[in-house]
């Protein structure tokens, strides 16, 4: 169980063990705020604990939040709050940030895949939610175990541009074409296995 948990965290992006709500609102000029809630199963904590690289894709504790922020440039933790049960880690975090890229420092390396950018008046943001999966497929057997595991961690993307959004890749557009929302599982990215980039133009 514990290495094939391992293998997952390779292949996946914010969504290790984790259930998570994304807010990011951004600015024309690639500036804005992130707001995070997600929450860590006891039994990764432990292990991440135990591991002698760190497992899990997001800060848990404050130190890590702290150190993350005072090594990248731009980015500033605004609010934090933190709290435990039985099950679970639970962190709610903002961070505002001078430029989308310096969101990438709080991910492990070259996972988070954020990027923005702006020529001939158009802005574009990507943020990439799943690597897709480049390993051996994955048995009925194991899909239904990891189902099981990952019962009740959604995972939740919201976007929200300064002007209406013109394209975007997936999700779904509000009224007002200004926030695109996508919603998955660690299940359901699994069983497709191909990669997912959320990406809006305004």
């Amino acid at each position: 169980m514990k290495r094939l948990l391992l293998v997952v965290i390779c292949v996946l992006t914010l969504t290790s063990c984790i259930g998570i709500e994304s807010r990011i609102s951004l600015k024309d000029d690639g500036s804005g705020t992130l707001q995070l809630a997600y929450r860590v199963s006891q039994f990764m904590k432990d292990l991440d604990t135990a591991e002698e690289t760190r497992a899990l894709p997001l800060p848990v504790t404050r130190e890590d939040f702290e150190r993350t922020v005072d090594a990248a440039k731009g980015l500033r933790l605004a609010s934090l709050r933190q709290w435990e049960d039985e099950q679970d880690v639970h962190i709610e975090a903002r961070l505002d940030f001078d430029r989308t890229e310096a969101l990438n420092a709080i991910g492990r390396e070259d996972q988070m895949g954020l990027s923005f950018s702006a020529a001939a008046g158009k802005h574009i943001f990507r943020q990439q939610v799943y690597r897709g999966r480049n390993f051996e497929e994955i048995s009925p057997e194991t899909l239904q175990m990891l189902e099981t595991f990952f019962d009740g961690y959604a995972l939740s993307y919201l976007i929200t541009a300064p002007a209406p959004i013109l394209e975007y890749s997936g999700g779904e557009l509000s009224a007002d074409k200004r926030s695109l929302s996508y919603k998955t599982t660690i299940p359901q990215l699994l069983k497709s296995g191909d990669r997912v980039i959320l990406e809006v133009v305004w």
